[in-house]
């Protein structure tokens, strides 16, 4: 017999895990450590996606990191505006994880970590909006 979850117990955790990383990836940007600034932007929105994956389909989101997959998975249609922002996103999960990746995206200016913070802000403004939670 599987495991039964409680599926609003377990999508508010995620929830929870996605306002408190956008509130370190602040701390990250505030204390000028840009990448890790990108990187906790980038778990900010996948674990708002996890939360909804439970919400919808009441059970454990599958292990996937990619932010335009959990995207497709819950049937998200990503506006152009977003789309490329998500790539860009996405890639500062591998950096941090793969040093050999690290200098590659490695970001140096706090103007352009500030930009990718903004727009995390505002790509979970609008994933709040398409999921209506």
């Amino acid at each position: 017999m599987k495991n039964k979850i409680n599926p609003e117990l377990v999508a508010k955790l995620w929830f929870d895990k996605s306002k408190e990383d956008l509130k370190s990836a602040k701390a990250m940007l505030d204390a000028r450590r840009f990448t890790w600034c990108a990187f906790i932007c980038q778990q900010a929105i996948e674990k708002y996606l996890k939360g909804v994956y439970v919400e919808k389909f009441s059970r454990i989101p599958p292990y996937i990191h990619r932010i335009e997959r959990l995207c497709r998975e819950l049937g998200l249609d990503i506006p152009e505006k977003y789309l490329d922002w998500i790539v860009r996103i996405d890639k500062y999960y591998i950096a941090t994880r793969y040093p050999a990746y690290k200098e590659a995206v490695s970001i140096k200016k706090y103007k352009q970590a500030e930009e990718i913070y903004n727009k995390t802000k505002e790509i979970l403004k609008w994933l709040k909006k398409a999921t209506k939670i």
